[in-house]
């Protein structure tokens, strides 16, 4: 159920088809996802809204789950002039979050690289030299996991976040994979 004063700001947006910010805000995402609503007649509007950018593709994370394996959240308030109609758009804040077993899921699961993988690992586990095999079948994908957990439409993940990603990932395909 919606209230007066969020009433107030689609109706004003509707009513005089006023241009949102280009940066993915739609009028669905401010039905659907806007809180904090003010109005304020004849001079200002404002909302906010928290989004979840994500490095996986929609397609690419657990399945049964709607959540992402690896993302941010990020607070923005939106604030429109009503007498020049110019949006002010700030950036309240920007967290990072991941499921260490959804990321395992996704990244090393049935569901994701992990058939590929388990040939691999079948053929690392065979080698002669398996630490030598394991560098030379595994160091790409690795250097890939280094380069998609650095950053996400220029936010840094926390460097603390992406070595525990990453020594997950790797340990658990050394692991996986029989090297020490």
């Amino acid at each position: 159920m919606r209230n007066d004063t969020e009433e107030q700001v689609l109706t004003t947006l509707d009513q005089h088809d006023i241009k949102l910010p280009q940066d993915g805000l739609t009028r669905e995402k401010i039905r659907s996802r806007a809180f904090a609503f003010q109005f304020e007649a004849n001079e200002s509007l404002s909302f906010r809204i928290e989004r979840h950018p994500t490095m996986y593709l929609a397609d690419m994370g657990v399945r049964g789950s709607d959540a992402s394996p690896a993302r941010f959240h990020v607070l923005t308030e939106y604030r429109l002039d009503l007498s020049d109609r110019t949006w002010d758009v700030q950036e309240l804040d920007s967290t990072f979050e991941y499921d260490w077993w959804m990321v395992l899921e996704a990244e090393l699961g049935d569901t994701g690289m992990g058939v590929v993988l388990r040939d691999q690992i079948r053929e690392v586990r065979n080698a002669g030299d398996s630490e030598a095999a394991f560098e030379e079948t595994f160091a790409s994908l690795i250097d890939h996991w280094e380069e998609k957990f650095d950053e996400y439409e220029g936010r840094k993940v926390p460097v603390e976040d992406k070595e525990a990603i990453l020594e997950l990932l790797v340990e658990t395909l050394r692991e996986e994979a029989g090297v020490d």
